[in-house]
């Protein structure tokens, strides 16, 4: 060995070698050419710090649906129409899907006319109360703030709400014949097949208040006209119909176990008699337009 030749290290490339020389194995990887195992190098992947960015902008956009919902989605609801408007929003998809969208949009124009006839006479009687809410099956409900002193009072707010719905119902008929258009004989139809339902006295219904103020005995006289209601409506509305006769007890039994106190004792002999010709009205013209719109259209499909 040659005292300049470093200790360790191979011959030199130009040097020869005792081993022959052997070709290297040939190239089984993919060439840029083979398009049937060729893959392209997709994107990095994110760093750590982009993945905190991409993180973060979900929770900012998750805080800000809160923040909505929290300041501005409930300030909104503390207005009555915004909740009336959601109410029956709601309702009117969900009556769409069993009535159809036109026979929906009727059925909940006439509830909001009929409730807000209560709104009316409540104001007028210088009290307040909530904008109506609508409740898919049960139609709508408003919440009196304050309550009259007597009966009487109260059965003028409760014929409130079917004076407007009647006169509402008339309106849409007379509509339909000057124009012909469906949706005013299916809103005449609902509007008066619901207020001459709610003119059953029984219960909580507008006809329990509105001869609560006459006698006691309507009262009975509503829970079998209900319990019919009932027996004929099995195919649909039965669940319902039991509900709110079951509710109604309670009210019933309230009017008999108070039948002495001041708030029924007070009612003149005049409005009671007043209260009972108006309900037979109504019962008579919603009873007859019912018929005649049929007669015109037929039941809603």
């Amino acid at each position: 060995m040659s005292p300049l030749e470093p200790m360790g290290e191979g011959p030199r490339p130009s040097e020869p070698t005792d081993q022959p020389w052997a070709a290297p194995p040939p190239y089984s990887g993919p060439t840029p050419y083979d398009h049937g195992s060729y893959q392209p190098w997709g994107p990095p992947p994110p760093s750590r710090r982009q993945r905190s960015g991409i993180w973060g902008g979900i929770v900012s956009a998750l805080l800000a649906v809160w923040a909505f919902i929290k300041y501005g989605g409930l300030f909104l609801l503390k207005f009555g129409f915004v909740k009336t408007l959601l109410t029956l929003l709601i309702s009117l998809g969900i009556y769409s899907l069993a009535l159809g969208p036109l026979a929906a949009l009727a059925f909940v124009v006439m509830i909001l006319i009929h409730e807000m006839g209560h709104v009316v006479e409540i104001r007028r009687q210088g009290m307040q109360a909530t904008a109506p809410l609508f409740i898919p099956f049960f139609g709508a409900a408003i919440f009196q703030r304050s309550h009259p002193q007597d009966a009487l009072h109260q059965a003028q707010i409760g014929i409130a709400g079917p004076v407007a719905g009647t006169l509402a119902s008339i309106a849409a008929l007379f509509l339909y014949a000057a124009t012909g258009w469906r949706f005013f004989a299916v809103a005449a139809l609902w509007g008066f097949f619901l207020n001459l339902f709610n003119l059953i006295p029984f219960g909580m219904l507008d006809g329990g208040w509105v001869l609560s103020a006459a006698s006691k005995w309507f009262q009975p006289a509503g829970l079998v006209l209900l319990a019919v209601a009932v027996i004929f409506f099995h195919l649909f509305f039965s669940p319902v119909l039991i509900l709110l006769l079951i509710m109604g007890i309670p009210t019933m039994i309230e009017r008999f176990r108070n039948d002495r106190s001041p708030y029924y004792q007070s009612v003149p002999l005049g409005g009671k008699v007043v209260m009972g010709l108006s309900w037979l009205g109504l019962v008579a013209i919603l009873g007859v337009g019912l018929m005649q719109t049929f007669s015109l259209l037929g039941p809603v499909g």
